[in-house]
C-alpha cells in the first residue's frame, strides 16, 4: 500500500482554489504551526498540520498537510473563526483515502468588519476525531490602518490640546459712556495659558494699566473731570501668541445750569440682585432733596437724603421673581423744585431657594441699540437697532427726565429716527429702551449729547 500511488476523493460539494497535491509521506518538520498526531493502531498513524505559507497585504495563504497512514478514509473540513463565531472557507469539505498524503492550499482573505482570527482543520474517521489549528496573522493593511488611526487620534488630541492652551478672550465689556470724573469699570473672562493685562489711553497717552490676577473678574480706573475718549485694551499674552481686544468709552462732562436743574440721574447698577446696595448717582445744583424707591404701583418703599456730592445709597428689596422699580430724585433750591426718575430691575437672589429663574441673557444698551454720542441741535438722528426683544420701545427724554418723543420698534426694523431738541447751549438727553425679557421688563439707558449750533 505504501508503494502504491496516493488516492484522493472529494465530496461532491467540495471546491478548492488549487488542486490537491499528493506526495510521499515524510516526517513533520519542527516549523509546522500546530500539529495533530493520532495513533489509531499499531503502525497506523494519522497526522494533520496547518501553517501560514505566505502573508500578503490583504490576505494570507495557508497550507494544510494531511497524512493518512491508516486503513480508513478520512473526512476533512476547513473552518475559519472570527470574534463572532465560525465561518466557511474553501475547501469546505473533502476526503483523504487510506494510505494517502495530501497538501491542501487555503486562502484566508481580509474580511471586514469580522476579520479571521484562526483556521481549523477537522479530520475524522471511525477511529479518530480531532482538529488542528493555526492563527491568522494580522494583514499589513490592518496594521497600517491601525497605525494611521493611532497617529490621527494623537494628532487630533495634540491639536485640541494646542487649541485649549492658546489664550482666548471669552468675554470683555465696558460701558460705552460714563460721566467725566466717575470710575470706568470693565468686566472680562479669558481661557488658555497666558497672563492678562490691560492698558488705558486717552488722546494717545497711557493713563492706567495693570496685570490681572484672575481669569475672570472686573477692573476699574478713574476718569478725569474733562470730556474725552478712553481706549481700553485687554491683552492675554501666551507662550506662542497673544489674544487682544480693544474697546472705547466716552467720558461726558455734565454741566449744571445756573438755575435749579438735575443734569443726570443713574442707579448703579441698573440691574441688581435682592439685598444688594444700589448707588444712585446724580448731578444737581440743588440745596435739599431726597432719593425715593417706588414699586410699580407707586408706593414709596425707601428714602435716602440728597447729597451735594451726587451719591445716595438704597438697598434692593427682596423679590421672588424679576421686578421693575423706579428711582426718583426730588430736589429744591429756594422756591424752585425739580424731579427726575430712572428705571431699576431687581432680580431674585441666587441663594434664595424660592426665587424663580432670572430671565435668560440680560442685555446691555450696547448690545441692544447704537446711537452717536453727540448729535446737533434741531437735527434728525438715527438709532440703529441691534436686537429685537418683545415690546421694544425707545423714548427720547430731556435732561430733566421729561419724555420728548417715543417710538415703538417693529420686528425687523433696523433704524429708528428722533428729532433732537432745539437748544441754545449744549445739553444732555437720554435714550430710554424698555422691553420684555423672560418673566420681567427691562429698562436700558444711554446718554446723548445735543450740541448747540
Amino acid at each position: 500500500m505504501m508503494g502504491s500511488k496516493p488516492e484522493m476523493m472529494h465530496l461532491p460539494a467540495a471546491r478548492m482554489r488549487e488542486p490537491l497535491t499528493a506526495y510521499p509521506a515524510v516526517p513533520a518538520t519542527p516549523e509546522d504551526a500546530r500539529r495533530l498526531v493520532a495513533v489509531v493502531a499499531a503502525g497506523r498513524t494519522i497526522m494533520a498540520t496547518i501553517k501560514c505559507n505566505r502573508r500578503r497585504f490583504f490576505s494570507s495563504d495557508f497550507v494544510a498537510k494531511v497524512v493518512n497512514d491508516s486503513d480508513e478514509e478520512l473526512s476533512c473540513s476547513v473552518t475559519g473563526w472570527t470574534h463572532r463565531g465560525s465561518t466557511a472557507l474553501e475547501p469546505n469539505a473533502f476526503w483523504i483515502k487510506a494510505q494517502t498524503v495530501a497538501q491542501i492550499p487555503i486562502h484566508a482573505p481580509l474580511r471586514l468588519p469580522n476579520r479571521l482570527r484562526s483556521i481549523a482543520l477537522h479530520v475524522q474517521n471511525a477511529s479518530v476525531r480531532a482538529t488542528a489549528e493555526a492563527n491568522v496573522p494580522t494583514p499589513p493593511a490592518v496594521r497600517i490602518a491601525k497605525t494611521l488611526c493611532a497617529l490621527g487620534a494623537a494628532a487630533l488630541a495634540g491639536a485640541l490640546a494646542w487649541h485649549a492652551a492658546m489664550p482666548s478672550i471669552q468675554a470683555y465689556t465696558i460701558p460705552s459712556q460714563v460721566s467725566a470724573g466717575d470710575r470706568l469699570t470693565a468686566s472680562y473672562a479669558y481661557s488658555g495659558i497666558g497672563t492678562a493685562e490691560y492698558q488705558v489711553s486717552e488722546d494717545g497717552n497711557e493713563v492706567a494699566g495693570g496685570v490681572l490676577s484672575t481669569r475672570r473678574g472686573t477692573f476699574s480706573f478713574p476718569t478725569s473731570k474733562r470730556a474725552g475718549i478712553y481706549h481700553v485694551t485687554l491683552s492675554v499674552v501666551g507662550p506662542f501668541t497673544t489674544a487682544q481686544r480693544r474697546l472705547s468709552s466716552q467720558a461726558v462732562a455734565l454741566t449744571v445750569h445756573a438755575g435749579l436743574a438735575i443734569a443726570a440721574l443713574q442707579p448703579d447698577p441698573s440691574v441688581v440682585r435682592s439685598g444688594e446696595k444700589i448707588s444712585v448717582r446724580y448731578v444737581s445744583n440743588a440745596i435739599h432733596g431726597k432719593v425715593t424707591l417706588f414699586d410699580a404701583s407707586g408706593i414709596a418703599l425707601q428714602h435716602s437724603p440728597y447729597d451735594a456730592r451726587g451719591l445716595s445709597t438704597l438697598r434692593a428689596p427682596s423679590v421672588d421673581v424679576p421686578t421693575q422699580y423706579r428711582v426718583e430724585l426730588d430736589v429744591t433750591r429756594g422756591t424752585s423744585m425739580a424731579q427726575a426718575s430712572a428705571g431699576l430691575l431687581v432680580m431674585p437672589s441666587p441663594d434664595d431657594p424660592n426665587a424663580g429663574p432670572p430671565p435668560a441673557g440680560m442685555l446691555s444698551s450696547a448690545e441692544l441699540f447704537r446711537v452717536a454720542p453727540v448729535v446737533w441741535s434741531a437735527s434728525t438722528f438715527g438709532v440703529r437697532i441691534l436686537r429685537h426683544p418683545a415690546h421694544l420701545r425707545l423714548t427720547l427724554e430731556d435732561d430733566a427726565g421729561k419724555p420728548l418723543e417715543t417710538q415703538r420698534v417693529g420686528d425687523g426694523q433696523s433704524l429708528v429716527y428722533f428729532d433732537a431738541p432745539n437748544v441754545s447751549r449744549d445739553s444732555d438727553e437720554l435714550i430710554e429702551a424698555s422691553f420684555s425679557r423672560g418673566q420681567a421688563d427691562q429698562v436700558l439707558l444711554q446718554h446723548v449729547r445735543v450740541r448747540a449750533r
